[in-house]
């Protein structure tokens, strides 16, 4: 899930251990995706906030992120989306009465619509309503939740996190991975930081990534 920096409200006290003080998994070690993208770690931080139970938070940072998945800034009615300038539109007023509708370019009668029914429309109305009792769903919706690095967060999760689960530490419940294209600090909100956020479960009785559509 791709968001804008985002402050977390930790409720409880966090233990945070930082790059510099993990030996050969320092903030210089360049992880290599099976993509082909490269990132590094900044820092993991366990907390047991949210009421997930006991969380391990693993911070990295990717520089180019926002190379790699799409922008969303800006609300979806912006004129001009689409690259093409819309331009000042006039206001379009609908006269009840008269059955005539006014808009940029004069007036339209109604009565001047033809509304006969064109062949096929019948069948296509039987079709919809069809579709309204048993809508149809993609085969696999949880993959609209996925952004474009998926993959790769799975295998690090799965390849690279796991193994660095303290043990025989409390094991948590829940593993939270985020990638940043800056470094800035647990917890501080930069509007400019681009973040991806991914959660994951840990099963108590085995070592494997669930993901955890948002």
């Amino acid at each position: 899930m791709k968001a804008r920096s985002t402050a977390f409200g930790v409720a409880l006290a966090t233990l945070a251990i930082p790059a510099a003080a993990a030996g050969t998994d320092g903030p210089d070690k360049v992880i290599q995706l099976p993509s082909g993208a490269e990132l590094r770690w900044l820092e993991t931080v366990h907390d047991n906030s949210g009421g997930s139970g006991l969380t391990y938070r693993f911070r990295f940072l990717m520089t180019d992120l926002a190379k790699r998945v799409p922008s969303t800034t800006g609300p979806a009615s912006e004129p001009g989306l689409d690259g093409e300038d819309s331009g000042d539109r006039g206001p379009i007023e609908i006269d009840t009465e008269s059955g005539t509708v006014e808009g940029d370019d004069g007036m339209i009668d109604a009565d001047q619509l033809d509304m006969t029914p064109v062949e096929g429309d019948e069948a296509a109305e039987v079709e919809a309503d069809n579709m309204l009792e048993e809508p149809a769903l993609p085969a696999a919706p949880d993959v609209l939740a996925q952004d474009p690095l998926h993959d790769d967060v799975v295998w690090l999760c799965q390849n690279w996190v796991l193994p660095r689960v303290a043990s025989p530490a409390p094991r948590p419940q829940v593993i939270m991975i985020s990638i940043a294209d800056k470094d800035i600090p647990f917890g501080a909100y930069d509007p400019e930081v681009l973040q991806l956020f991914e959660a994951f479960r840990l099963p108590a009785d085995r070592d494997e990534c669930e993901w955890e559509p948002w």
